[in-house]
């Protein structure tokens, strides 16, 4: 799933598109063939996901099972663990009650800046984008939209994960809107680390 411009906009897309061309040079395509009947199933199933949420699914399972196949270590030590969509939908939920109850105000409203620290694939800001639970009117100030400043943030230590929360959130929000632009609020980084001096 590619928005607009993206692969030309973002400065991880952009390096990803250098290392396959000179890849590309060396005949990684001639590996890649090999990997054509998995590609192939992975596109039958993403056509079969039809809804936003069935995508959303999609998209976790088979990221948690390439970490967990791939680079079970690596797995293992960050402890990557995918929340499951629904209790991904419940916690968005709880947290909008709880604003409201106990400070009269809400995810949609403005200054409230919504923080996922550990974003994986983006299924927290992609899930809250579809809820409803921000306004359509309040969502491109939310955004970062026309020079506004965001008030969405996500963190992720991961450079795959990072690029794909990228282009979730910024498709996220272009079928929420109507018009693609891309997404500032993603950093590149380690949570845990933020407040380390060094």
């Amino acid at each position: 799933i590619v928005v607009d411009g993206f692969t030309s906009k973002n400065a991880v897309a952009t390096t990803f598109d250098t290392l396959i061309a000179t890849f590309a040079e060396f005949g990684l395509t001639n590996e890649l063939d090999k990997l054509r009947d998995f590609y192939d199933s992975i596109r039958q199933r993403a056509e079969a996901a039809t809804t936003d949420e069935a995508r959303q699914n999609l998209l976790v399972t088979l990221y948690d099972n390439f970490f967990q196949k791939a680079l079970p270590k690596k797995s293992s030590s960050l402890g990557i663990v995918y929340t499951p969509i629904e209790v991904v939908d419940f916690i968005l939920n709880s947290v909008e009650w709880a604003l409201r109850t106990n400070f009269g105000r809400g995810l949609t409203d403005k200054n409230v800046h919504i923080l996922d620290p550990f974003a994986g694939t983006g299924s927290f800001l992609v899930r809250l984008i579809h809820s409803g639970l921000i306004a359509k009117k309040d969502l491109k100030r939310k955004y970062g939209a026309n020079g506004a400043p965001l008030e969405l943030h996500a963190n992720e230590i991961l450079l795959l994960a990072y690029y794909i929360a990228t282009i979730n959130v910024e498709r996220a929000y272009a079928l929420a809107v109507g018009q693609s632009a891309p997404f500032e609020g993603t950093v590149l980084t380690d949570t845990f680390n933020l407040n380390e001096d060094d």
